[in-house]
């Protein structure tokens, strides 16, 4: 295993412990585990920015050959509009492939630049 991946994956796992600040985004109990920006928005120029708090879905891209641990950010409409940062994948692609559920969100409060999204693990 890279040390690269291994330290992604050890800070996702970190992300999911007891000891996390995440907070339940809902009833259901969906877990938010991290923050973060979504990268590689040039590569999708016809792709809008997502509307506050709309929820957008995760989805393995292995095919990816930049980094086979890759996750696509999607719109409801089936319109990808850039990818995960790669220190953010490790554990969640690892999750994603075991059959776990994770969406995103573009919180309301986003600062300005790159979109920002706050990822939830359905559980």
């Amino acid at each position: 295993m890279h040390r690269r991946m291994f330290l992604a994956g050890a800070g996702g796992m970190m992300a999911l412990s007891p000891l996390s600040s995440g907070k339940s985004h809902a009833a259901g109990g969906d877990v938010k585990i991290l923050s973060t920006h979504v990268t590689n928005r040039d590569h999708f120029p016809d792709a809008g920015i997502p509307r506050p708090d709309e929820v957008l879905f995760l989805e393995r891209a292995p095919q990816r050959a930049f980094n086979p641990l890759s996750i696509a950010v999607v719109t409801p409409a089936g319109q990808q509009i850039g990818y995960l940062p790669p220190a953010s994948t490790g554990m969640l692609a690892a999750l994603l492939d075991a059959g776990f559920k994770a969406f995103a969100i573009q919180p309301s409060h986003k600062p300005t630049g790159e979109p920002i999204v706050d990822v939830y693990l359905r559980v």
